[in-house]
């Protein structure tokens, strides 16, 4: 997974944690904040876009589909995630999307 991906994943955990009533903003805030900056801002600015359609932006893909949509990938993007390109985006639903580990 290309460290773009993982700093997207971090920071989509994190604003999940500061959406949550019980915890208290202050503990993520800055961590939210410091994550925003480490990422692209290109990255930073299709993450919101897509929290604002989605309710995940970042989606797992597993059996060659997308979980969000469920659109089976093109041999292209596959090839594009596997290969740990910047970020990938699902060619359905434009969402991030990530090699999902799935255990049985």
């Amino acid at each position: 997974m290309h460290w773009t991906t993982s700093k997207l994943l971090a920071l989509n955990q994190a604003e999940r944690f500061l959406d949550q009533d019980w915890v208290a903003p202050s503990q993520f805030a800055e961590l939210v904040k410091k994550m925003r900056h480490e990422i692209p801002p290109h990255l930073v600015t299709t993450y919101d876009q897509l929290k604002r359609e989605h309710k995940e932006p970042m989606i797992g893909v597993c059996q060659e589909k997308c979980i969000g949509c469920n659109a089976r990938l093109s041999p292209t993007a596959l090839v594009r995630l596997s290969e740990e390109h910047e970020a990938s985006n699902c060619e359905q639903c434009g969402r991030f999307i990530y090699l999902a580990s799935v255990y049985p």
